[in-house]
């Protein structure tokens, strides 16, 4: 069998179907990266007031639930990721660099977190001398 040629329009509305779908992926992780980061400062803020160890892991427990949720979506929209990848090429440069700047977003948002992190374990190292 003849491999199928598609039209410029079948092609464009692939990529937009894709490019829909990651950006929404995207913007919900960085959503729930979000929420993250708000959850380490509270645990911080927490750690530094001297507040209990089970108020403490309620925090810890809230932070882990929007990371296995982070992990489902990933899961869930690695075929498109695939897809993505594997024909980026023929994508339009507005389109790969939409998913660029979402791209971005949610790692300056894992940044942050990752610095948030590093400072609650300075303070709970404090805490423990």
């Amino acid at each position: 069998m003849a491999p199928q040629l598609t039209t410029s329009a079948e092609h464009a509305a692939r990529e937009r179907r894709l490019l829909d779908r990651l950006l929404g992926l995207y913007g919900e992780q960085r959503r729930l990266y979000g929420e993250v980061l708000e959850l380490s400062r509270r645990q911080r803020d927490m750690v530094s007031a001297g507040e209990s160890l089970d108020r403490v892991r309620g925090v810890l427990e809230a932070k882990k639930s929007r990371l296995d949720t982070i992990r489902r979506l990933e899961l869930t929209e690695d075929p498109c990721k695939l897809e993505w990848r594997e024909n980026r090429r023929q994508w339009s440069a507005d389109g790969r660099a939409s998913l660029h700047r979402a791209l971005d977003a949610v790692g300056q948002v894992i940044e942050e977190i990752l610095a948030c992190e590093e400072e609650n374990d300075r303070e709970l190292l404090q805490q423990c001398r």
